[in-house]
């Protein structure tokens, strides 16, 4: 069985807020963004003419020169302008996850949004978020 070539998008170039496909796999990772109390995009991406079953990770942000720093955040998912779900963490009072995953599947040319909000404006404190996933034939 002959090995699929894989393009040169493979390469993991940084951050952004978009999708890359490698085969039949894609994976979006937002890199880490400030603390603010003002809602930010983390990921904006359309599926194409595929379906994508995969796993939305968010993390709160946290202080990156020591583990007692935090705050507590919402991250807020949008299908095709529809709000699906709300997703809280905290690295503050770590009196719940730090981090949430969910588990989605996106229809074919379908667009996802996923934004953060803060309940602090700490520039020292730093989240993130990823999405990997598997494109399927719709």
């Amino acid at each position: 069985m002959a090995k699929p070539k894989i393009g040169s998008n493979a390469q993991f170039s940084g951050p952004q807020l978009g999708l890359v496909t490698i085969g039949s796999y894609c994976y979006a990772y937002s890199g880490l963004k400030a603390a603010t109390n003002a809602l930010k995009t983390y990921l904006e991406f359309s599926t194409g003419n595929k379906m994508i079953i995969g796993v939305l990770q968010t993390n709160a942000p946290t202080d990156d020169d020591t583990s007692s720093g935090g705050v507590t955040s919402a991250t807020e998912l949008i299908l095709n302008g529809t709000k699906i779900a709300i997703l809280k963490t905290d690295s503050k009072d770590e009196d719940m996850n730090a981090s949430e995953t969910m588990e989605l599947l996106l229809p074919p040319f379908s667009t996802l949004k996923v934004t953060m909000i803060d309940d602090l404006n700490e520039p020292d404190r730093y989240g993130s978020m990823s999405f990997v996933g598997r494109v399927y034939d719709a």
